[in-house]
């Protein structure tokens, strides 16, 4: 696979003008647990996180994480298995080696299925990630069954979201995203070269942060 195959020039896709283009794509959105993260969280996390130059989203939806770190100033590669309407579509991150390949040292910036969350970050390490950024609900880390993942790969930073982060599947149109969710969400950090033990901080709408501590 050559690099412009993975890497295209446009990264706008083809998102349909006035009705919402994923309106009838309810059970791919649910199978794809396709949910779309909060703006202010990825600004948060790139306001006290520094990525590497070379930035690759696996997962990328509408392009949130991707649109946010190329405004940055960072290098993005955005796919996605599936064509929500931006970046490179049919691209299986857990089956195909080449994207790393091609970007080493890159930071994987996402928020992956959660079903598929640990794959993702394994992946990402295993095929040379510099830096794992990943958005996940906060009952990731409490998992039980989870535990020997998080024992054998535990985060070097958590940042826990004090506001609530409202992730809509992308499938619900905008003028009915009302309300807003009790879910506790956080973004994990792994970062290769970086002494052991995870610390803890907070992230929020507002500008301010708790510097991570560890536990």
């Amino acid at each position: 696979m050559a690099m412009a195959d993975i890497w295209p020039d446009g990264k706008a896709g083809g998102a349909a003008i006035g009705e919402w283009p994923w309106l009838n794509h309810t059970d791919l959105a649910r199978d794809a647990e396709c949910f779309e993260t909060p703006l202010w969280a990825v600004h948060a996390i790139l306001d006290v996180e520094l990525l590497t130059p070379m930035v690759v989203d696996p997962c990328c939806g509408q392009g949130v994480l991707a649109k946010a770190a190329d405004q940055r100033g960072y290098h993005v590669f955005a796919s996605d298995l599936y064509d929500w309407g931006y970046g490179a579509s049919n691209v299986d991150f857990l089956e195909n080696d080449d994207v790393l390949r091609f970007v080493p040292n890159a930071t994987v910036f996402m928020n992956p299925p959660f079903s598929l969350a640990v794959d993702f970050v394994e992946t990402a390490i295993k095929n040379g990630a510099r830096k794992v950024v990943c958005f996940q609900r906060l009952s990731w880390w409490s998992s039980a069954k989870r535990v020997p993942f998080w024992s054998h790969r535990p985060p070097n930073r958590i940042y826990v979201c004090t506001d609530r982060a409202s992730c809509w599947r992308i499938d619900i149109p905008p003028h009915k995203r009302t309300g807003g969710t009790t879910t506790d969400h956080a973004w994990f950090v792994w970062e290769r070269g970086q002494p052991g033990g995870t610390q803890m901080g907070r992230i929020s709408k507002a500008p301010s942060v708790s510097v991570p501590k560890c536990i």
